[in-house]
């Protein structure tokens, strides 16, 4: 080997060593804080740590334009948000994915911001029940909060059980439609406060 590929070899290995001590260093330095972002906004860990996984993965993958960043922190929590928008979109557009969320928020009500979470996850529950017509609410809430069979609501309210069936099929779609709208406009809000 001639004494200049020597050199070479010797400058490119200790950029590549400069760069992953580099990368480490903002590794160990940014991970908390995104990923308290990310499960902050998500209320998923297991989500909040891929996104933080896929963060980093990103900036690896442009390691040798890491240099040409002039605020590697601001470009970092910038990633991760559209990461989390990513994700919420994505959540958005499932169904079930959005009611993991949903009641995820309702199981973690030990926690203080828990609880304020599922309050507002009843408050929209209530919105959406509030907009029904009144036989149909009725119908509603004599399955949902008092636990009535089908054929006890139909008596009780002098209607047959395939129309109780009814009522309750339709609620359940006006309330399904609500939350959509309602998530919807909190992705809007939180890509909003973002910009």
């Amino acid at each position: 080997m001639i004494r200049s590929e020597k050199i070479a070899l010797n400058v490119a290995l200790n950029k590549d060593k400069t760069t992953e001590l580099v990368f480490s260093d903002l590794f160990k330095t940014y991970e908390y804080p995104l990923y308290t972002l990310a499960l902050r906004l998500t209320k998923d860990d297991y989500v909040a740590k891929d996104i933080i996984q896929e963060v980093f993965l990103a900036l690896w993958t442009m390691r040798d334009k890491v240099h040409e960043i002039n605020n590697i922190e601001a470009y970092l929590f910038r990633i991760t948000r559209f990461k989390v928008i990513k994700y919420l979109r994505k959540v958005a557009a499932d169904d079930r994915l959005k009611e993991k969320i949903w009641f995820g928020l309702k199981d973690l009500a030990e926690d203080g911001t828990a609880k304020i979470e599922a309050r507002e996850f009843d408050s929209i529950l209530a919105l959406a029940i509030a907009q029904l017509p009144a036989k149909r609410k009725q119908v509603y809430l004599l399955k949902t909060t008092e636990g009535k069979t089908y054929k006890d609501i139909a008596d009780e309210m002098n209607i047959s059980q395939h129309t109780v069936k009814n009522h309750l099929s339709s609620a359940s779609k006006t309330i399904r439609k609500f939350f959509d709208l309602a998530f919807k406009t909190i992705v809007v809000m939180i890509m909003t406060n973002w910009n």
